[in-house]
């Protein structure tokens, strides 16, 4: 088990941090990691880190981060075409956001991959997240519509 060899380089240099080591172990054991695997290490190095200064370890500061600025995100990749997949969701709202991505390969071959499935996903659930605030918040407490018409308040019941 490389866990063993990972806490004695944790020993040598408490300030290593779990990008360096998930490396070096990668080098020395070619083949057996996968990327998948950098976090359930780093959740290690991290609980090992916190059981060292229990245990008076002196623990210098990560040296993974360069600078105290916050690290930007990629922009958006479904921003050009996000009004259009919203139009698409309000006439179809049972929509997937797998058949989403689906039409829009279709509409846009080459711009979408199956590979950007999770974070359509994601979009699309804080979309009807949104819609479902607005459509609770048209309806008060007492379960009548904000609108009246002619004929009054009209209930709704769920």
């Amino acid at each position: 088990m490389a866990w063993p060899i990972a806490c004695r380089r944790l020993e040598e240099f408490p300030s290593i941090s779990a990008a360096q080591l998930f490396d070096e172990l990668c080098a020395q054991f070619p083949g057996r990691f996968t990327r998948k695997q950098y976090k359930t290490l780093a959740r290690h190095v991290s609980a090992w880190r916190q059981a060292a200064q229990a245990r008076g370890v002196a623990v210098g500061p990560k040296t993974y981060r360069l600078s105290d600025k916050p690290r930007g995100r990629r922009p958006s990749i479904f921003e050009h075409d996000w009004e259009e997949m919203t139009q698409c969701l309000e006439e179809r709202p049972d929509q997937t956001a797998l058949e989403l991505l689906v039409e829009f390969q279709a509409r846009y071959p080459g711009r979408y991959t199956l590979h950007q499935i999770s974070t359509l996903q994601r979009r699309v659930r804080a979309w009807r997240q949104q819609a479902v605030q607005q459509l609770i918040g048209a309806i008060d407490l007492h379960g009548t519509a904000h609108h009246a018409d002619a004929s009054g308040p009209k209930r709704v019941t769920f």
